[in-house]
């Protein structure tokens, strides 16, 4: 194992987990425990009582800053939750769900708050779908079983071929079609995503064909979107769609893209870091497994990595 990762026991291995910068929430079975994103514990070891979640997303407590030039990417300031106030309540083109932790279980999603009490919660069910930006062919109704996904300041509720993003407590925005649905991506407001039936990526200003079906994770990053293939890394503009330099990697596709305060990191039972602003090549951190992952979580400046065989997780600092 690298010298730099740290390593904590957990009190049961974690099924899911996320982040929204500062604080990383790690639950299973019905219970959740909640660390600072350097690994130590918030909750004086009482672990809350909660369903069985089969996902978990976060979104920070954030005050984004306009970018003053199209293409670049705008400054965010982390605000304590504790500062933050209570979730808004309006549109989410009006302001994002700051602070929110979300997750589902049991056919709905449910609205946790910072220690991972339930406070509100949403059927994934449906009645009939309205059209929307990322509707395609009929339309269908009945049950939306799915998971949370968070990015860009929002949190999509994504199933196996619809989606609906959190709008306010309680409440799910119009579903939308996402036919054949392999892999997505969250971008605010945009969702990337990726269909079985074919070869391209869908959701920003055109469609861009990856020219391969062996696909692995995807992630929005310093300004690209970032696909996981064989031999290294797909790389499409997420201010004009257009295709950029392909990045070379020793493996891909690899389950695992996630992006922590601009640099990206991805991997399977080691991880790989990117620097995007920094030009630098992809720097590879050795875990030490046997197994590979089964999660990994940006947590700030942080990356969460959790072995699938023990209750443990791994924290890199980047």
């Amino acid at each position: 194992m690298d010298l730099a990762v740290t390593n904590i026991d957990l009190p049961w291995p974690a099924r899911v987990a996320a982040s929204d910068g500062t604080t990383v929430w790690c639950s299973a079975a019905g219970r959740m425990r909640v660390y600072t994103a350097s690994g130590a514990p918030l909750d004086g070891g009482e672990a809350v009582r909660l369903p069985e979640l089969s996902s978990l997303a976060a979104v920070p407590a954030t005050v984004p800053r306009t970018a003053g030039v199209p293409g670049t990417l705008p400054e965010t300031v982390i605000v304590p939750r504790t500062f933050a106030g209570p979730p808004h309540l309006g549109s989410l083109s009006e302001s994002p769900l700051r602070g929110t932790l979300a997750g589902t279980a049991q056919g709905r999603v449910h609205w946790l708050d910072p220690a991972g009490a339930p406070l509100a919660t949403a059927p994934l069910s449906t009645g009939p779908l309205s059209t929307g930006p990322l509707s395609t062919g009929p339309l269908s109704t009945g049950p939306f079983d799915g998971r949370v996904l968070a990015g860009g300041g929002e949190i999509w509720a994504v199933g196996a071929e619809r989606a609906r993003r959190l709008t306010a407590p309680g409440d799910l925005g119009e579903p939308v079609e996402l036919p054949g649905l392999d892999r997505c991506a969250v971008e605010g407001e945009r969702l990337w995503w990726t269909s079985k039936r074919d070869t391209l990526v869908r959701g920003g200003p055109r469609e861009v064909d990856l020219w391969t079906r062996e696909r692995g994770g995807m992630t929005v990053c310093a300004g690209s979107l970032w696909i996981s293939v064989a031999g290294g890394l797909e790389r499409v503009s997420a201010w004009s769609g257009e295709p950029r330099r392909f990045v070379k990697l020793p493996k891909g596709p690899v389950p695992f893209l996630v992006c922590a305060n601009g640099v990206l990191a991805g991997g399977e039972r080691d991880l790989f870091v990117l620097d995007p602003a920094a030009g630098a090549a992809a720097r590879v951190i050795r875990l030490g497994l046997k197994t590979r992952l089964a999660m990994v979580v940006a947590a700030g400046k942080h990356i969460w990595a959790f072995p699938a065989d023990r209750p443990q997780a791994l924290i890199v600092p980047l």
